[in-house]
């Protein structure tokens, strides 16, 4: 009996597994998706500023606490928020309008862009030497609406007093502007129907870094001078991940609006309250999340190694926290 025992040890081994589950406290959200959405979270000193549908500005603490932003609104959608630097924040929005505040001073300066009044700044990127380069198009577009595109992008060096134009193109939208901090150079996503181009401004011109496929890339982001990773899909149906090398489909999460990773997990918000977790260890899965209604998820970040705030259509903000269970499984050597 102990020769049998000694053998089942010794041919026998426990492998202990990670496994991660999610959790998810619904802080906030409408009934109806004629509530305010929100459109963008960002990090700003201490707290987390949250901007999105008629103009909404608020400010979040980590514990969810949720205050007013004052500034001069005209009820314009916000699409996009961005330190410029430690001392100032960008906000673009509807209307050809981009808000620009001073943490110290308090001041806010508003700056109408002449000619872009019928645009929305759907997008914005700063780099290295604080230029502002801010993307999109037919504001019609962004209301869900149909309407030829007229994408742009535009590149201020003296903060928004002058403004130049690098790119139009009458049937493209230009939902992404991003810098490349790995190479400090502009990247952008341009879509027509159909098709989504990831595109490069080098010496003064755009060119075709590569062809990501026959969907909207709503998002992309960079983790080397020529590795990218970009978000899209189609609303309500697949999402897809389009990494430099390979893609990913995911049937049932709906558009992926975005992604946000730190150390140990990666998540992706989608629609329909669905969440795709990624590990390095683990292959990426889907969590539903129950909301009033189909509410899509557009941005989320992390507040801590293990929870991150996600904001949404409908009004809709979620606390995610990411719980480890430990399994153990039998193998024979």
């Amino acid at each position: 009996m102990k020769r049998l025992l000694l053998f089942i040890l010794f041919t026998t081994s426990l492998s202990q597994l990670t496994a991660q589950d999610i959790s998810v406290d619904i802080l906030q959200q409408g009934k109806s998706f004629a509530d305010s959405s929100y459109y963008d979270i960002i990090k700003v000193e201490d707290k987390f500023w949250v901007a999105g549908k008629y103009g909404i500005l608020k400010s979040l603490d980590a514990q969810g606490n949720i205050e007013n932003i004052s500034y001069p609104t005209e009820g314009l959608d916000i699409y996009k928020l961005e330190n410029l630097d430690n001392q100032t924040v960008l906000a673009s929005g509807d209307k050809g309008t981009l808000y620009i505040h001073d943490l110290k001073t308090k001041a806010w300066k508003t700056i109408k862009v002449r000619n872009y009044e019928n645009a929305c700044f759907y997008n914005l990127a700063v780099d290295n030497q604080k230029n502002i380069f801010l993307s999109g198009g037919n504001s019609k577009i962004a209301h869900s609406g149909k309407s030829i595109p007229n994408g742009f992008v535009l590149v201020s060096s003296d903060m928004g007093q002058t403004w130049r134009r690098i790119y139009k193109n009458t049937f493209n939208m230009v939902w992404c502007v991003k810098n490349n901090p790995f190479d400090n150079k502009i990247y952008g996503l341009m879509y027509s129907p159909n098709r989504t181009n990831l595109m490069v401004f080098e010496n003064n011109r755009w060119i075709k870094k590569q062809k990501l496929g026959n969907s909207i890339y709503h998002e992309v982001q960079f983790e080397g001078p020529d590795k990218f990773v970009a978000t899209g899909g189609w609303v309500g149906k697949k999402g897809r991940i389009h990494n430099t090398d390979h893609k990913k489909v995911f049937n049932d999460s709906g558009l992926l609006w975005s992604r946000v990773k730190n150390d140990k997990y990666t998540l992706f918000t989608g629609c329909d309250g669905n969440i795709v977790l990624e590990t390095k260890d683990q292959k990426p899965s889907i969590h539903h999340t129950k909301l009033n209604l189909p509410f899509s998820l557009y941005e989320a970040i992390f507040i801590s190694q293990n929870t991150a705030f996600a904001i949404g259509s409908g009004r809709t903000l979620l606390k995610i926290s990411i719980s480890e269970t430990q399994n153990f499984e039998a193998k024979n050597l």
